[in-house]
């Protein structure tokens, strides 16, 4: 543990003076370094995800997707494993670390190595560049994705250690959910245990404070402090698209903000993927993949009109839910052809019409659902679908699916009526050891190709941003 404080105390003096490191604008793309990098994030999807999320919009949307179509194509592959360093599975915690600093991480550690050590992360190199930093996602802010690529702590809910460093450090965009750890104890909605006003701390920094898609909007130059929601932001399907601002227009603003002769590293994350596969959730994860994939078009359209200074990485920290559309029986009575169904086109014809997330499903039933209140439910947001009595009863009585669907019963339920309608099918409610995909495309993209590690990826992604060779 003193090995442990010794690190930090280390890491917060060397950060503490970064700043007053401001190269000049020349020494920002010295070496191949970018000056312009984009880092998004799909928590939780495997690829499983993406190719259901692609297929929809193919066949339902008449689209083409730009992860695929342009950042794949022209640009680099990579697999990339996930593990933990106590563990064959991950967290959010530890992948997060892995990738923004470069080494292996315990569950629940956020910024620090598993043998105790600290080290900078890619986005604090990007500071002792000069460049301008950004922190986008429909989580809460100081959740521990983009929580890894500042902060140092040994426990990932430490959020009061969270905001400090995030004060400390000062990005120049920090927008997502979370208004509850910001507002002092005794305030409406604060999850807070002292008497600290984070907003008005923030505000002290001359951070502009928004609350909503229009203030954001017409945010002007200088700081920015996003706070959409007391905890994480809508799923998609459920955003009331005139007040709350979506990944796209996360991504819109933060663009706008950041984009200066310093250049600048934005990360940029859409946990509602992760979310929506913990609830068992496919049509909130085919709408929030969508709205994501919009927003890395963004990146594309800055990375055309700058291709030689700029670098986009689409990438995922983990696999959730084991998620795969499948081969199933109609019944139990007979596993002949002629009682068996694939998935198909249809399916996605049925998930077009649902029109709710799961989560809100399960709330508007409340804590003790209704069998009556269940058939209003799959009236009004399942049209075409039709409720197994075996889900009827987890439904009604809020019991576990299984050992391994568990996260949300009832959710999950509802979850399992839309696979037993659709052949999508979820193995779990947790995180898998599925290894996730990695696309980059612009400067430096060509060393996120093949098959490595999470750590190589932090690895390779301070290197290059440090203007180290490729090896």
């Amino acid at each position: 543990m003193k090995k442990l404080l010794l690190n930090l105390l280390a890491i917060s003096i060397i950060c503490a003076m970064l700043p007053s490191l401001g190269p000049s604008q020349t020494s920002l793309i010295a070496n191949g370094a970018p000056k312009y990098v984009f880092l998004f994030l799909s928590d939780g999807a495997g690829p499983a995800h993406l190719e259901i999320a692609r297929q929809y919009r193919q066949h339902i949307l008449n689209e083409g997707m730009v992860i695929v179509d342009k950042i794949m194509k022209e640009g680099s592959m990579g697999v990339m494993t996930t593990h933990a360093a106590n563990s064959l599975s991950t967290d959010s915690a530890a992948a997060a670390t892995a990738m923004a600093i470069g080494c292996k991480a315990r569950i629940g550690a956020l910024g620090v190595c598993a043998d105790d050590t600290v080290t900078v992360s890619a986005m604090e190199i990007a500071r002792r560049r000069g460049m301008k930093l950004g922190l986008a996602t429909n989580s809460t802010i100081y959740d521990a994705s983009p929580a890894a690529f500042l902060c140092h702590v040994p426990n990932r809910k430490d959020y009061s250690s969270i905001l400090q460093r995030y004060l400390e450090m000062a990005p120049d965009v920090l927008m997502g959910g979370g208004l509850d750890q910001f507002l002092p104890k005794g305030q409406s909605g604060s999850q807070r245990t002292d008497d600290s006003d984070a907003v008005a701390e923030f505000t002290k920094l001359g951070y502009q404070s928004v609350r909503n898609l229009p203030q954001l909007q017409r945010a002007g130059g200088g700081k920015v402090l996003g706070l959409f929601g007391l905890s994480e932001m809508s799923f998609e399907i459920d955003r009331d698209k005139q007040n709350e601002p979506s990944v796209y227009d996360l991504t819109q603003a933060a663009i706008r903000l950041l984009h200066s002769p310093r250049g600048f590293f934005a990360f940029i994350e859409s946990e509602n993927i992760d979310r929506a596969s913990h609830a068992s959730d496919i049509a909130s994860v085919i709408h929030d993949y969508r709205e994501f994939d919009r927003a890395v078009g963004l990146a594309y359209e800055f990375y055309r009109k700058y291709p030689r200074e700029t670098l986009i990485i689409v990438a995922s920290d983990h696999e959730s839910g084991g998620l795969g559309m499948t081969l199933a029986l109609k019944d139990l009575s007979s596993s002949k052809g002629n009682n068996q169904v694939a998935g198909s086109l249809r399916d996605f014809k049925k998930i077009q019409g649902i029109d709710i997330s799961l989560q809100r499903a399960a709330k508007l039933l409340g804590t003790e659902p209704k069998s009556d209140a269940v058939d209003k439910l799959m009236a009004e947001h399942f049209p075409g679908f039709s409720l197994a009595p075996e889900f009827r009863e987890k439904i009604v009585n809020s019991q576990f699916m299984s050992r391994t669907i568990f996260a949300e019963p009832v959710a999950n339920a509802l979850g399992m009526m839309v696979a037993n309608n659709t052949q999508i099918y979820w193995q779990n409610t947790a995180h898998s050891n599925v290894p996730v995909l990695v696309a980059a495309l612009g400067v430096g993209a060509e060393r996120f190709k093949g098959y490595y590690d999470n750590a190589d990826f932090g690895k390779k992604l301070k290197a290059l941003m440090e203007g180290k060779r490729h090896e």
